[in-house]
């Protein structure tokens, strides 16, 4: 996989989330992003599970990584190190970054994530907010992320030149999607915020399996900026 192939795709996707309530850009915005969404889930298939434990619907890829999402915020209101019902959850193998130096311990605290490693997994859990959701956000995946688009509006975004959507974690960390599966090569993408990780020993350069690349992105003046990211880029079939 070429890495400025990745950027290309990916690099300015890391956008500023539309929100200006009331005007039709954000209804168009919020709706593409719920029929995208649900292609994704569509493409999926059997990789898509509820977790009763978590009160989630997960997401894998092809090759185990999740993302998880609750289907009810107002089940945990902590943050930090007491954040043990997430609103959002990556799950992934914990060997490369181990294997690159990571030290988990020494990873800073930040306030809304938790990062943990149990049975060779790493978990980042995400705090996203307190809304309570509708009764009928259990019944599926695609239910649970249109409460998400909902009352969660300014966390997800849109890139119109790449096709891509996604949905701010925390810290610069998101989710990201493909807004047409059939005409982008990389489906979803887990976007990680490097800095915490090189805090603790990490030494991106090393960590197989993911990308490690300087981004182009806005700054909130909407001046542009490049900025170091780890990326792991997923085709769904």
């Amino acid at each position: 996989m070429k890495i400025a192939k990745v950027i290309m795709l990916i690099g300015s996707a890391l956008f500023a989330a539309v929100a200006l309530a009331g005007c039709n850009s954000t209804d168009v915005v919020a709706k593409v992003a719920n029929t995208s969404f649900a292609a994704v889930i569509a493409a999926s298939d059997q990789r898509v599970a509820w977790s009763e434990e978590d009160y989630a619907w997960s997401l894998a890829s092809p090759n185990g990584d999740q993302v998880l999402f609750s289907s009810d915020f107002s089940r945990n209101n902590a943050s930090g190190a007491d954040l043990d019902k997430p609103d959002a959850e990556f799950v992934f193998d914990a060997a490369p970054f181990i294997a690159a130096g990571l030290d988990i311990a020494k990873l800073p605290a930040v306030d809304g994530i938790k990062y943990e490693i149990e049975d060779g997994e790493f978990m980042i859990h995400f705090e996203l907010g307190s809304d309570k959701a509708a009764p009928d956000a259990k019944k599926s995946l695609g239910a649970t992320f249109a409460e998400i688009v909902k009352f969660q509006r300014t966390r997800v975004g849109y890139h119109e030149k790449l096709d891509h959507y996604g949905v701010k974690l925390g810290n610069g960390n998101m989710f990201e999607w493909a807004k047409d599966l059939s005409t982008n090569d990389k489906d979803i993408v887990f976007v990680l915020n490097p800095e915490p990780f090189i805090a603790a020993g990490l030494d991106p350069s090393k960590i197989e399996g993911w990308v490690f690349a300087k981004v182009e992105t806005k700054d909130d003046a909407g001046k542009t900026i490049q900025v170091d990211k780890l990326l792991k880029p997923f085709n769904l079939k």
